[in-house]
Parts: C-alpha cells; sequence; structure tokens
C-alpha cells in the first residue's frame, strides 16, 4: 500500500473510532506521537471530527444568540 492510500486509510480509520468509540481512540493514542503516514492519518482524521464537531456548536450558538437578539428586540417593542 502506497504511503497516501495508508493516510487516507488511517485518516478515515481515526474519524470513525473519533465518532463512535471516542475513549478507545484516546486510550489507543494516548501518549503517542506521529512516526509514520499512518499514525498521521490517524491523528488527522480524529482531529477533524473535534473541528467539525467544534464549528457545529459555534453554529449553534450563533443561533442561540441571534434569537435571544431577536426576542429580546420583539419584546423591547412590546410584541
Amino acid at each position: 500500500m502506497n504511503t497516501e492510500k495508508q493516510y487516507i486509510q488511517a485518516f478515515n480509520n481515526g474519524y470513525i473510532l473519533a465518532q463512535y468509540e471516542p475513549d478507545f481512540l484516546n486510550i489507543l493514542t494516548r501518549g503517542l506521537t506521529p512516526t509514520n503516514n499512518y499514525l498521521h492519518g490517524l491523528f488527522g482524521g480524529k482531529k477533524q471530527l473535534e473541528l467539525e464537531n467544534t464549528q457545529e456548536q459555534m453554529f449553534e450558538l450563533q443561533q442561540l444568540r441571534y434569537q435571544a437578539q431577536s426576542k429580546g428586540r420583539n419584546l423591547d417593542k412590546g410584541n
């Protein structure tokens, strides 16, 4: 398996493990430093899911803030 395919496979594995078995992945990667393409991919997939979750949470927070501001304006106008 070439290095690019190995990285992609590990990235996908890391993403799926982070999504469905995050505790296992944390145990598996605790204390490891990525030293090869597989580990770089595994860590990359884990990080990608964390990034997506953070972005989703930020979007939800922005929506809640907007809704709260809208309700505040409606209340101020007597609606």
